[in-house]
């Protein structure tokens, strides 16, 4: 069952992007590995200040242009990181295995476990977003459980999440970009808005507009997925990925036609049932509805 999809058109992935430091810049991909948190790679590090709160672009708008890049092909180990007038920064994975300490770092209403992984790495992370912090690691013996609202709707294998603000993964239809975007011009907004701002994992094409509103079952390729609820959108979708500058745009436009349950939607929190790999091209089958 396609249901909705454009006719004679199937679902499938067209892009795919992990955001390895939160707020920071995403990068695009050919394929996710999942793990029992997510898609491997995805937001398993984090900025925090000196008492332990984590560190957004919401209010530190300079952190979409840190640009990460792996070091490893696996996305397990250490990464670079560059950004507008600095060197850039190689945090090998050894930084990370000599951080032997452990501290938590506070992810909404969570106590996450992760590494610091020194003062080189906080001196140059303090550079770039213009205020002093440290730059931590997800402990591989974190485990912080969904939110209770997405929990009971999914099996043992995805009960956990890294540091992501809901769900492991985010879905959005590329349709619901283009209808977004249709509508700002037709306002006169001189601008249309780039997918990076809404840093979805999986974005579909065949679709009409804002179809994942009524998915429930999925099954992109062999992986087997509960979407689980709307994402409720803020003011970082309002922060250009290429200057950090903000405006009104999308939530202004959002206020006028995606209001839900007090705030406004774009996007569907997503959770797996199994490991797996979804990759580009893979066909999006929708099983149930809500």
């Amino acid at each position: 069952m396609n249901a909705h999809a454009t006719a004679d058109t199937t679902v499938r992935v067209a892009a795919l992007f992990v955001h390895p430091l939160k707020s920071a810049a995403g990068i695009r991909v050919q394929e996710l590995t999942l793990d029992e948190r997510g898609a491997v790679g995805d937001r398993r590090w984090i900025l925090a200040d000196s008492n332990g709160a984590m560190i957004t672009a919401r209010e530190t708008h300079r952190l979409v242009l840190i640009r990460p890049s792996f070091l490893t092909d696996d996305r397990h180990g250490g990464i670079r990181l560059t950004a507008p007038g600095l060197p850039p920064l190689d945090v090998p994975t050894e930084w990370i295995n000599r951080a032997a300490r452990t501290q938590t770092v506070r992810v909404w209403d969570d106590d996450v476990v992760a590494h610091d992984v020194g003062d080189i790495a906080a001196a140059w992370c303090s550079a770039a977003a213009g205020r002093a912090c440290r730059l931590l690691r997800l402990a591989d013996v974190d485990r912080r459980p969904l939110a209770p609202r997405f929990a009971g709707t999914i099996d043992a294998h995805a009960r956990y999440v890294a540091m992501s603000d809901g769900a492991p993964l985010l879905l959005l239809g590329m349709a619901s970009i283009d209808a977004l975007n249709a509508r700002l011009l037709e306002s006169g907004h001189a601008d249309v808005m780039d997918l990076r701002r809404f840093r979805a994992n999986v974005l579909v094409a065949g679709t009409r507009p804002h179809d994942e509103d009524t998915w429930r079952d999925i099954r992109i390729g062999d992986v087997s997925l509960s979407v689980v609820s709307a994402c409720t959108r803020c003011v970082l979708t309002t922060v250009d990925p290429d200057s950090a500058e903000s405006g009104h745009e999308p939530l202004r436009a959002f206020a006028q036609y995606r209001r839900a349950d007090g705030g406004v939607i774009f996007g569907m929190n997503t959770t797996h049932r199994a490991a797996g790999v979804i990759r580009i091209g893979d066909e999006l089958q929708v099983l149930s509805l809500r």
